[in-house]
């Protein structure tokens, strides 16, 4: 059965200074009617994403110029190329655990090992632009953010999983973590959008944050364990407090967390639905028990 067709000839954006590397992927896209732009540095390939937007980039790990982790994230923060746009890299060794926990902070979707294996990175090349696709349908279908620029229930979905995919590409652990504020009959009303700036405040580049419900919110967290998850619960509650003059966590919190999200596979919708039930328990507990992973 043919995979299905992207629906324009794709646009990749290549940028390598190896002759070898970036002539060969390249050739190999064009032959399968992407058009492919080259760039030789990281500064060209910024320069080209945001002249035109590409559908897919690939990035050299030895680029001459910059960090090829610091051009990614310079490409993530180009709201032309944005969080939707699979980034990956090339790389002549098998990457290290903390090299692959780096590309996943980073933006970086997968690595691609060279020498090429020209059918597999082919099948890798087609599917990352059908999702691109996709996503891309399903954000001007649908508002992914809200008029503060966090993402609404259907953007966070979007972003869980384009998140999990990562973590499932590199081995990585990757957690979800809901909080709301403290409520008492209307007499803090302002706490729900106290949390929403402390959050946009202290949220890592590498984070999806958004709301889930009325005064609840989620961050799915690339790279976090559940030890991780509990220290991010904590660190936003400590911001809350001091922002509010008050003692004590001023939200409650519920989380879940894969450990290795190749190893353990997970629904992102499942993620989530997780956390936002731990929060609930959460709820039910206050006091000492502020924050509770998914079952127990």
């Amino acid at each position: 059965m043919r995979p299905p067709r992207p629906p324009r000839p794709p646009q990749l954006l290549v940028a390598s200074h190896n002759h070898g590397a970036g002539l060969e992927l390249l050739e190999l896209a064009e032959r399968r009617g992407y058009t492919v732009r080259r760039a030789h540095t990281g500064a060209q390939a910024l320069d080209k994403a945001h002249a035109a937007p590409p559908d897919l980039v690939v990035l050299d790990e030895s680029l001459t110029d910059m960090d090829a982790f610091a051009a990614s994230r310079a490409l993530r923060d180009d709201p032309h190329v944005g969080p939707g746009t699979p980034l990956l890299l090339i790389s002549t060794q098998r990457p290290s655990s903390p090299q692959h926990y780096a590309a996943l902070r980073a933006g970086v979707w997968e690595f691609l090992r060279h020498p090429f294996n020209a059918e597999e990175i082919a099948a890798k090349l087609d599917t990352y632009v059908l999702l691109k696709f996709d996503g891309d349908r399903a954000r001007r279908d649908t508002s992914v953010a809200d008029s503060s620029g966090l993402y609404t229930v259907r953007g966070l979905a979007l972003r869980a999983h384009e998140l999990t995919l990562q973590a499932f590409h590199h081995a990585q652990p990757l957690a979800c973590v809901a909080l709301a504020p403290v409520t008492f009959d209307g007499r803090n009303a302002g706490a729900v959008d106290r949390l929403a700036e402390v959050l946009r405040a202290t949220g890592r580049r590498s984070d999806a944050i958004g709301r889930v419900g009325p005064g609840e919110f989620a961050v799915i967290a690339p790279g976090t364990d559940r030890a991780g998850a509990v220290v991010l619960a904590e660190r936003v509650a400590r911001a809350v407090s001091s922002a509010a003059g008050e003692s004590g966590p001023g939200l409650r919190a519920g989380y879940d967390a894969v450990g290795n999200a190749r190893y353990t596979p997970i629904e992102p919708k499942n993620l989530l639905a997780r956390a936002t039930t731990a929060l609930r328990a959460a709820k039910g507990q206050g006091g000492p028990n502020w924050i509770q992973g998914f079952g127990g």
